[in-house]
């Protein structure tokens, strides 16, 4: 006979228990767990502070710290950040950071004030000169303003804006003819119409040299392709362009034009890259180009002859698209208004990235029902084109698609045979491909890039000269202006970033800056510097609203907090991580810690045991 297993006494578990509750208590074990976390928002308000600036923050904190964890400044883990104030902050904020403003400065009397002035640093010869000027009004409903841009003393533009607001802002745009010798100084007037003059109102002056360098574009076929060598063909007509190109045309054998150098050290000067024969890229091509991109800003034009369903070019597409053949040809609208290109080979590409641009779009009148199916496009652009009912559910697509790629652009051409039809339309193809690859090499930055604040001296001022230098050779660095004053250049934290001062002349007139980089090519870049003793400026600082709209935020007055309350609620969602739980810090562990110890004392009493 199995004896049986002894049992404990209910005062060793309950003493058991309490042991396991004080040693789980000392050694604090964390668990981790997943779920939503309050994000960090930084609520900065600007001093000294204004009783509006305190009682917005208090709002905006009293709403949203349910929802976020609110902080006083910005660190390191913040999510976004509100900035309470009258003007653009001294210190800069991370670039990545999403930034909203409540701007809480009001004119004291009504009149205008020039916010901004936009203007390129250079254009090529023979180019209009194209101007964006910010203006804000307060008090002025009702009256109209004039904008004029001088040369010179000679007026070259003009705009006028009737305000319907007490308080408005306005964005004017000028288009300008370039009169003398470059550089060349724009004079930006203000004043309220009728008769206004040139002068006659706020003035500010902007600095727009001309671009000696031509636009440099690299085509490269890794095998031989219809689509670039018509590409290539228009460019090589245009003065503006220098083009150089490398076609594979049997394995191992390439054809060369312009510079014999590794495909890298090529990329690094120029300003555009063309690519075709997609299929046959490497990844060593696909990442040399995406560095380009990426760390030197230039811009990647692909031209498709076929559509790419796998290889290495895949990483660099990252967007869906659908190949549609039509039996006749299909006009594209173009974004910029231009002449409209002709195709029958069509891929339509999905353009859902941030930032991307539509440059030519394929109507849906354009296109016959089947071809719109499987497409996935929206249906407003079919409304009113008569297809049937089915169709509707189909649209036209963007065919050329613009997007950003780090720091530079990346342009993808659906079109794949518009060359076939380059002589139509009074030779648009031509125009289309000179046209787009100009716009992309003006925003390319150079390999060597000078940049002088301000712009426009006064004699004996101060100046401050950045180089930035976009490339991967790290060599030493000299800067000298007008041949005798050597500048002292710092390097920045950032890679290829060095800045220095300088001492304007001491009377009107034009200083060189010079700039060399001592490798084995001897590269060399100069910029010109104007020095006048009637420089014009605008007075007040960049505006607090300037600030979210360059961190992807938007700008509110007090009376509109709850707009950004909304906005904040919508943009700042709380991310999921992993957060260690602490369990036994809880007090309620010393309940049935004390019950435990409790019970069993009250046990052997009753039993009579010690």
């Amino acid at each position: 006979m199995i004896p049986a297993a002894p049992t404990l006494h209910p005062c060793v578990w309950l003493r058991v228990i309490a042991i396991a509750i004080a040693v789980a208590a000392a050694i604090d074990p964390a668990i981790t767990m997943s779920g939503a976390t309050r994000p960090r928002l930084a609520v900065v308000t600007q001093q000294p502070a204004s009783a509006v600036a305190g009682e917005v923050r208090a709002r905006i904190i009293r709403d949203l710290e349910a929802s976020h964890e609110i902080v006083p400044q910005v660190t390191s883990d913040t999510a976004a950040a509100i900035v309470i104030g009258d003007r653009y902050p001294d210190e800069p904020l991370p670039e990545h950071l999403l930034v909203a403003t409540v701007s809480t400065a009001a004119a004291a009397t009504p009149g205008l004030r020039l916010v901004r002035v936009d203007a390129p640093r250079d254009v090529p010869a023979a180019t209009t000169i194209h101007i964006d000027v910010v203006v804000e009004a307060l008090g002025l409903a009702g009256r109209s303003t004039d904008l004029t841009v001088g040369i010179g003393g000679l007026e070259v533009g003009r705009a006028s804006h009737l305000w319907t607001a007490d308080r408005e802002r306005w964005r004017g745009g000028i288009d300008t003819v370039p009169v003398g010798e470059p550089p060349w100084v724009l004079r930006i007037a203000l004043a309220e119409a009728p008769g206004a003059k040139a002068g006659s109102g706020l003035l500010a002056d902007a600095v727009v040299d001309v671009r000696r360098r031509p636009f440099r574009v690299e085509v490269y076929e890794p095998r031989p392709s219809w689509a670039t060598t018509f590409v290539r063909r228009a460019l090589e007509a245009d003065a503006r362009f220098e083009v150089a190109s490398v076609s594979f045309s049997s394995r191992g054998i390439a054809v060369r034009s312009g510079d014999d150098a590794p495909l890298d050290h090529r990329l690094d000067a120029a300003d555009v890259v063309v690519v075709g024969g997609l299929d046959g890229l490497s990844a060593a091509d696909v990442r040399s180009l995406d560095r380009f991109m990426r760390e030197r800003g230039g811009a990647v034009a692909l031209v498709p002859d076929m559509r790419v369903n796998a290889g290495p070019v895949r990483d660099l597409l990252r967007i869906d698209m659908a190949e549609r053949l039509l039996e006749r040809p299909a006009k594209l609208s173009m974004a910029s208004g231009a002449a409209p290109l002709e195709a029958s080979e069509l891929l339509l590409l999905s353009n859902a990235l941030p930032g991307s641009s539509d440059v030519a779009t394929v109507a849906a009148a354009g296109l016959p029902a089947e071809a719109l199916a499987g497409a996935g496009l929206p249906a407003e652009a079919l409304a009113g084109a008569g297809l049937p009912s089915e169709a509707l559910a189909k649209a036209g697509s963007p065919v050329i698609v613009s997007m950003p790629r780090g720091g530079g652009r990346l342009l993808v051409s659906g079109a794949m045979d518009a060359w076939r039809f380059r002589a139509d339309g009074n030779g648009a193809f031509d125009r289309f491909w000179q046209a787009t690859l100009a716009g992309l090499a003006l925003a390319a930055p150079a390999p060597i890039e000078i940049s002088v604040s301000p712009p426009l001296l006064r004699p004996f001022e101060k100046g401050e000269v950045t180089v930035r230098v976009r490339s991967r050779a790290r060599e030493a660095i000299a800067a000298s202006i007008d041949g005798d004053q050597a500048i002292r250049l710092r390097p920045e934290p950032e890679a290829g970033l060095f800045r220095g001062t300088f001492t304007a002349r001491g009377m009107p007139g034009r200083s060189t800056i010079e700039v060399r980089l001592a490798d084995s090519a001897r590269q060399s870049v100069s910029r010109t510097v104007l020095v006048q003793s009637d420089a014009r400026r605008i007075a007040a600082g960049p505006a607090l609203s300037m600030l979210a709209s360059s961190h992807r935020g938007i700008d509110v007055t007090p009376d509109r907090v709850a707009e950004l309350e909304r906005f904040v609620r919508g943009a700042v969602t709380s991310p999921d991580a992993g957060v260690a739980r602490r369990p036994l810090r809880s007090r309620w562990w010393l309940l049935p810690f004390a019950v435990c110890l409790s019970a069993e004392w009250w046990v052997r009493r009753r039993q009579g045991l010690r």
